[in-house]
């Protein structure tokens, strides 16, 4: 039986190392990134090496190809990009960090951090990615910003949607009205010829996890948007930005279902693969992640590599607060987009908290919160089971699950699940106590909702899928 079968990468966010890899701006920024930045040629170079010898009859790229659009990356990005086509069939779509939207570029040198560098402008991006599915596609649809939505034929079953929603005509990430309605045309034909359409865009349309983490990832129009596509007919579209590997199933009011694999950034943890396979009775979905990449002339484990980058990004905090380094605890703060300008006064109560369990072991952790008013207690046998690991181990393997999609995976009845989900009851527990409602109680309500999707990985598996036609 004949199949057609893409892979699909997102966030190469690919960095030239001549904009700085070196000195004390450079670190407090990478180290503050949970996607690599130096070594990102080499683990993307990595990664094609190993698509281009591939069973797939194509790589697509979801959005993000470089770091913030500068014209330097692009340039080295392209290179890559070129390489790849000798072995198999390209598609990209390029997003926001390809146009620098937020006017930030950067390098370093030594303490100082310079915007003076050169970017691409988005009215440029068109030509400049043509030869990676535009001059493929049979359809487009060219936005205001200039970059198009593309629709092409890959194999004998699928129609491939590369979508730009950069620009809703409201300054949010979306679509106007004319480019949905392109869209869900080509869904139409794609269908009607008996092919699968199958979308690419950059911005979510479901919050995975909970929209604490992930709503700002998504078009402010998700819900209208991912409606109107699966009424269409589209069962799967395939979307990056918010780095977390995820899988989810959504039911239009009307009763039709569509599938959202969020495919995490290539250049952090867990540098994920995603192959789509489609036959004439189902679409298969599994992930692949990267195993090795060759960087300064050492072969390197990536997933331990990329592991022990992401844990560095709550270490970097919790080692600042327990050296009493309040000034560093803030540039780190400042380094991960959390404005301490805004946070005010709480910067210190974040200190605090961040000192007081920074070499805590879970043992005393959790006897200091079993002690706590009102609080469910926590199981002792589970706290002991735990007793080796400090919260911060703790920590880190709750953020390696929300990246991973929970590869380690631990249910209900784990010691691991006990412990973590009864910390996130506490505050829950003190709010009900209290009589404390609206916002707050909301929040610390689905955070405590939230753990149990974050350990268990939830209803559906975020590595593979198998959806009938």
């Amino acid at each position: 039986m004949s199949k057609s079968v893409l892979t699909f990468i997102a966030d190469t966010h690919h960095y030239s190392r001549t904009l700085g890899d070196k000195g004390k701006a450079f670190t407090l920024r990478s180290d503050s990134d949970q996607k690599c930045l130096k070594e990102t040629g080499d683990i993307i170079d990595a990664a094609f090496e190993y698509l281009g010898n591939s069973n797939s009859d194509a790589v697509c790229i979801a959005g993000d190809l470089t770091d913030d659009g500068e014209t330097v990356c692009h340039e080295e990005f392209r290179e890559k990009l070129y390489k790849l086509k000798e072995k198999k069939k390209v598609y990209v779509i390029t997003a926001t960090h390809d146009w620098c939207c937020d006017r930030n570029p950067r390098r370093f040198e030594g303490e100082n951090t310079y915007h003076d560098v050169p970017t691409m402008n988005h009215n440029d991006i068109y030509e400049f990615y043509k030869d990676f599915g535009i001059n493929d596609s049979f359809a487009q649809y060219k936005t205001t910003l200039g970059p198009a939505s593309y629709a092409v034929n890959i194999g004998e079953h699928v129609t491939l949607l590369g979508l730009i929603d950069d620009k809703n005509g409201r300054d949010s990430a979306g679509y106007k009205k004319a480019h949905l309605e392109w869209i869900k045309e080509q869904i139409k034909n794609a269908t009607d010829s008996g092919r699968m359409p199958v979308a690419m865009e950059h911005h979510l349309l479901i919050p995975h996890i909970t929209p604490l983490f992930t709503k700002g990832a998504c078009s402010p129009d998700r819900e209208r948007i991912i409606n109107e596509l699966a009424d269409a007919g589209l069962k799967l579209i395939i979307v990056g930005h918010s780095h977390l590997q995820r899988i989810d199933r959504h039911v239009s009011p009307a009763g039709n279902e569509i599938f959202e694999v969020n495919v995490g950034s290539l250049v952090g943890y867990p540098a994920p693969m995603v192959t789509v396979s489609v036959d004439d009775k189902k679409i298969e979905i599994t992930t692949d992640y990267l195993k090795e990449f060759t960087f300064d002339g050492e072969t390197l484990d990536a997933q331990k590599y990329l592991k022990n980058h992401s844990r560095n990004l709550l270490s970097v905090l919790f080692n600042a607060a327990a050296q009493n380094d309040k000034k560093l605890f803030a540039q780190r703060l400042d380094a991960l987009g959390v404005s301490t300008e805004k946070l005010g006064i709480a910067v210190a109560l974040l200190f605090f908290i961040f000192r007081k369990f920074s070499r805590m072991s879970v043992i005393k952790a959790g006897k200091f919160i079993n002690k706590m008013p009102f609080a469910k207690k926590i199981p002792q046998n589970s706290i002991d089971a735990l007793g080796d690991f400090t919260v911060q181990q703790i920590a880190e393997k709750v953020w390696l699950n929300i990246l991973d999609g929970a590869r380690e995976q631990y249910g209900e009845n784990s010691d691991m699940y006990k412990v973590v989900a009864g910390v996130f009851s506490v505050p829950v527990a003190i709010c009900k106590k209290l009589g404390i409602d609206g916002n707050p109680l909301e929040i610390f309500t689905e955070c405590e909702r939230a753990i149990d999707e974050i350990l268990t990985g939830g209803v559906l598996s975020n590595a593979e899928l198998i959806i009938e036609r």
